[in-house]
């Protein structure tokens, strides 16, 4: 799907893989949830809806902060492990604030990221192979963002958002 793009943490994993490092070199430690960029694209006629709707059947939820109260741009499931995604949506209006939640849907939102579009120019396809986190055999072929759209999107949504602690793992 080209109107979704992975970002964050996850990506040097993605994009680098262990096998391919010289010897002796450590792997990148870094967050393993998901974030997940949407194009606006996604939202034409409600086609985001097919996007949660899966992840629903898949068993996912809203998830909570620390204070019980639901985080909609942020989804659980905790049924195979504690897999969270985070979704984002570049601005779509001049007021649109860096860091702060869009709702989408009573239980599905997605944070402003100002650098999202840098996210959807420098991407690459990358093809998994494997199990998925449910155990079932599959192959799927999705857009990761390059290093640059990583530290770009990051820094500038974060630091909007006052947030720092997913700085630390922007391959700049």
């Amino acid at each position: 799907m080209d109107e979704i793009v992975v970002i964050g943490g996850l990506v040097p994993s993605l994009l680098i893989h262990l096998e391919d490092l010289p010897p002796g070199t450590p792997g990148h430690v870094c967050t393993m949830d998901l974030d997940v960029g949407l194009t606006l694209a996604l939202f034409d006629a409600g086609r985001y809806r097919g996007l949660t709707g899966r992840l629903r059947d898949a068993g996912f939820t809203p998830d909570e902060n620390e204070e019980g109260r639901l985080t909609r741009q942020r989804w659980r499931l905790q049924s195979a492990g504690d897999v969270k995604i985070d979704f984002l949506i570049p601005p779509s209006t001049d007021a649109d604030q860096g860091g702060t939640i869009r709702n989408i849907e009573p239980d599905f939102a997605a944070i402003i990221a100002p650098g999202l579009a840098l996210a959807f120019e420098d991407r690459d396809r990358v093809r998994l192979d494997g199990k998925t986190i449910l155990g079932e055999r599959a192959t799927r072929d999705v857009w990761v963002c390059g290093p640059g759209a990583t530290c770009s999107t990051l820094s500038e949504t974060m630091a909007r958002a006052s947030k720092t602690s997913l700085l630390a793992c922007a391959p700049c």
